[in-house]
């Protein structure tokens, strides 16, 4: 009877200490949408899901969404189909109201969308949020225009140089007196925009709008970041953004972990389920390759894995792509220009990149015959040499 109590007076606490989620209404008068358009709704400041919450015809004159949340969230208006999107700061149980003109433009190949005079009602941390963004890119603008502006000759011929694919013009104007000064400046700047983005989100460190913010203008955290996650408050370290700023700035290594099972999209959006910890036959080692079509330094990779790939490919090495490219098309794209001769997939789930802690790409894994994994975030020359090693016992 006595531990029959203690449970449910445990249970009462949980059941106390837990917040109820409430629903949150989003009220949409947009101007300049077409019936054919779509507009989404999705967590923002997360590295984690990318999968809209919400997608809805945008041919009515007003459109109501709904969402439930348990804190105040980041939430991104967008258009299906292009890049850009709106920020709302909701909170739950709040009725929200959004009126202003969305603009479509093409820029080559991709289309935008462009959120015109925005008038958010309703959100009562929108403002504190707007200001905080505005206020921070202001500053940035200052110090990127003072720069350009005390070096408007030295960037001009290093531009033309570098149009003409004149390293050496490129090397020498570098050496000169003006150039190492300007060299010199440029590392200043950007000490100067790490040093007042952390001067911002200290001024927020005490509510969730700190780490949201963080996460916000700085994108992928490392352990650089760790100094400015402990004079967080507590609020702040328990909120969504906090958690995800931990998860970040203080990551899980996997080796000697097994890797288990993941579901990924092949090029014809069809599922696989990948399991790592049983590999096909005659396999002793497996490279998972996380990376984009937009991330150069995972492009200026592909010629490295390339080599690998043929020199181990028939030695018991499998090579595992794992895309997370947001669209399909960009994706399918980048193969047919790279012509990657290893098993490729799309995470657009964010399944594996989640469970594999990825931060940043590039990223690779290399795992064991028996599914452990046995090394993590080599690339180049060292992902090369640890490859040889390996195939040498």
């Amino acid at each position: 009877m006595r531990y029959a109590n203690l449970l449910l007076m445990a249970l009462c606490l949980v059941a106390q200490t837990s917040v109820a989620k409430e629903k949150t209404r989003i009220s949409l008068a947009l101007k300049g949408l077409e019936s054919r358009d779509t507009i989404t709704l999705q967590w923002g400041a997360s590295n984690k899901s990318t999968r809209p919450l919400i997608m809805q015809r945008g041919a009515e004159k007003r459109i109501t969404m709904e969402v439930e949340l348990d804190e105040p969230r980041l939430l991104v208006l967008g258009v299906k189909g292009c890049q850009g999107g709106y920020d709302i700061v909701a909170s739950p149980g709040e009725d929200i109201s959004v009126l202003g003109r969305v603009k479509q433009t093409m820029t080559g190949k991709q289309r935008e969308a462009h959120f015109r005079k925005i008038r958010v009602e309703g959100a009562r941390h929108q403002t504190e949020y707007v200001q905080a963004i505005c206020q921070y890119h202001a500053h940035l603008d200052s110090m990127d225009t003072k720069l350009y502006n005390e070096y408007r000759d030295v960037r001009k011929l290093i531009k033309r140089a570098k149009d003409n694919n004149d390293e050496q013009a490129i090397a020498q104007m570098y050496q000169t007196l003006h150039g190492e000064s300007y060299v010199n400046h440029v590392i200043e700047n950007y000490d100067e925009r790490q040093s007042y983005l952390r001067q911002t989100i200290l001024a927020y460190k005490d509510s969730f709008m700190g780490p949201l913010l963080l996460l916000r203008l700085a994108g992928r955290l490392d352990e650089s970041y760790r100094t400015l996650y402990t004079q967080m408050s507590e609020t702040a370290r328990q909120s969504t953004y906090g958690r995800e700023m931990q998860e970040e700035v203080f990551p899980t290594t996997l080796i000697r972990k097994k890797a288990g099972l993941v579901t990924v999209a092949d090029s014809t959006d069809t599922p696989h389920t990948l399991n790592f910890a049983s590999n096909p036959s005659g396999v002793r080692y497996t490279l998972v390759d996380f990376w984009a079509s937009w991330c150069e330094p995972c492009r200026k990779e592909v010629p490295n894995i390339k080599r690998i790939f043929e020199k181990y490919g028939k030695k018991g090495l499998r090579i595992v792509g794992i895309s997370a490219d947001h669209k399909e098309a960009d994706w399918m794209e980048c193969l047919n220009e790279e012509e990657l001769p290893w098993e490729n997939y799309l995470d657009i789930e964010r399944q594996a990149i989640e469970q594999f802690h990825v931060q940043y790409i590039p990223h690779t894994f290399i795992i064991d015959s028996q599914g452990q994994i046995i090394a993590e975030k080599l690339r180049g020359k060292e992902l090369s040499d640890y490859l040889e090693n390996l195939f040498r016992q």
